[in-house]
């Protein structure tokens, strides 16, 4: 008996040497994809400083370390509410680094006052694909502040010409009454501050950068002017916490109710101005309506008193519907058969109203005879999408037409499936499962065109929460 647990103890002597040999990680560790070690994660202002205002420099550090493979890069990102604003990505080599660089920590739109405390995140990947990602601490991070409002901006555009804007209400400037906004260039840069008629770059400067306007430095891309259709601009202004320019064009259309064309189509009673040219951001007088929240379209039209509305769609023809038994108005195409176009029918879904009212509810899908009132038309923005804000109910079902045709079908993807997906013909948008009932933005973008016959083209869909 002794001699057989002898032999036993042996055995499992030997098999521990050998199950060592197996995980001897001079021999076998390569092959393992380690994760790199993040250390020692800190961002402070460039001289040192715990707080620092949004466009100012700032200093990372950090130390990555794999003690077996070797390093391949890392990247150090950083996000304003969800919104990356910074991604810097650099080459390493060897198993160990000690990162220090300098960037701008940079003044964003929808940058709110008071201190906040950027997300700065550093992911590190070595030879092996192996990665690890660590945000920078609480306590080691660096306090950001919006800068402080100037008392006025300046247009600077390509010839040299200046158009002084003055501070409103909140981050909102706008040019003063009676400045000359005829010849303006081609594009355009806003600046807080001037260096004779060129902007002044130690101050800020917004330009256009990775498709959307941003604070630039010298040298970088300025702001293509916006087209008013050859009416020129009434106003001119620039918000610097959106970092969106506000406009009005230099024409006004007067909708007055009483001379308004009368038209019946299947039973239903409604007024109407046909093949209208408009221009984007000319404005509405509504003479003879009432309450204009209770009747304009989101997303066409924004309010700017009791009895005029700013036009927010496309510069093209277009015809207005007024239907005088449920009080709304809808904005159509003037042509069925233009390329170009995205028509949105469907059921359950309605253009929402101020309060959220959803009672004019366009139900083509169910058999609906309001056929004016059972499309709504997309609006094509600057970049070339097409885009509808629309109040979605449960159970919707939503279909595209590039013309009204209604053999002439397009194709959809979804890209946000957590709101909408796209049936198996990829033919009809319906909720996905996180869907509630409401105000939704759809943003249409066309991957591949029709055949001239509206038949073919595809589009990714896009759907977010709005609000109104």
């Amino acid at each position: 008996m002794k001699k057989f647990i002898s032999n036993i103890m042996i055995l499992v002597a030997l098999t521990a040497v050998s199950c060592a040999e197996k995980i001897d990680k001079t021999v076998t560790w390569p092959e393992w994809a380690s994760r790199p070690i993040l250390s020692d994660l800190a961002v402070v202002g460039a001289d040192g400083a715990k707080a620092i205002i949004a466009g100012e420099k700032v200093k990372f550090t950090a130390t990555i370390a794999d003690e077996y493979n070797e390093l391949k890069s890392y990247t150090v990102d950083v996000k304003y509410a969800g919104n990356e604003v910074v991604s810097i990505t650099k080459d390493l080599n060897g198993n160990q680094a000690n990162v220090e660089i300098e960037f701008d920590m940079p003044f964003a739109a929808y940058l709110a006052s008071g201190e906040f405390y950027p997300e700065v995140t550093l992911t590190a990947v070595n030879v092996a694909n192996g990665a690890a990602s660590t945000r920078v601490a609480y306590e080691n991070n660096v306090a950001v502040s919006r800068p402080e409002a100037p008392a006025r901006l300046y247009i600077v555009d390509n010839a040299g010409k200046t158009i002084e804007l003055a501070k409103g209400e909140g981050y909102k400037y706008a040019s003063v009454e009676g400045a000359n906004l005829s010849g303006l260039g081609a594009t355009f840069y806003i600046a807080e501050a001037l260096n004779g008629n060129k902007p002044d770059y130690s101050k800020l400067v917004w330009g256009f950068k990775d498709g959307a306007i941003k604070v630039v430095a010298e040298g970088e891309n300025p702001i293509k002017a916006p087209d008013s259709a050859g009416k020129g601009f009434r106003y001119l202004g620039f918000d610097i916490y959106t970092f969106k320019l506000d406009k009005l064009v230099n024409l006004t259309i007067t909708l007055d109710r009483s001379t308004l064309a009368e038209q019946d189509q299947s039973g239903v009673k409604y007024l109407a101005l046909e093949n209208v040219n408009l221009v984007r951001d000319c404005e509405f007088v509504f003479e003879g309506f009432g309450d204009l929240k209770s009747m304009l379209q989101p997303g066409m039209f924004e309010i700017m008193s009791d009895k005029t509305a700013k036009f927010l769609g496309h510069s093209t023809k277009w015809s207005i519907y007024y239907d005088t038994v449920d009080n709304w108005l809808i904005v159509n195409y003037a042509d069925f058969h233009a390329p170009d176009q995205i028509w949105v029918t469907g059921e359950k879904a309605c253009f929402p109203l101020g309060n959220n009212d959803t009672e004019n509810e366009f139900k083509y899908l169910a058999g609906d005879g309001k056929i004016r009132f059972a499309t709504l038309s997309a609006i094509i923005d600057e970049n070339g999408d097409y885009r509808l804000v629309v109040y979605l109910k449960d159970g919707f079902a939503l279909q595209l037409f590039r013309r009204i045709k209604w053999a002439a079908e397009m194709y959809a993807k979804s890209l946000t499936e957590d709101y909408c997906v796209v049936t198996a013909d990829n033919k009809f948008i319906k909720p996905g499962t996180e869907f509630v009932p409401g105000v939704y933005e759809l943003v249409f973008t066309v991957t591949e065109m029709d055949d001239n016959q509206g038949v073919g083209a595809v589009v990714d869909v896009s759907m977010f929460p709005y609000t109104l």
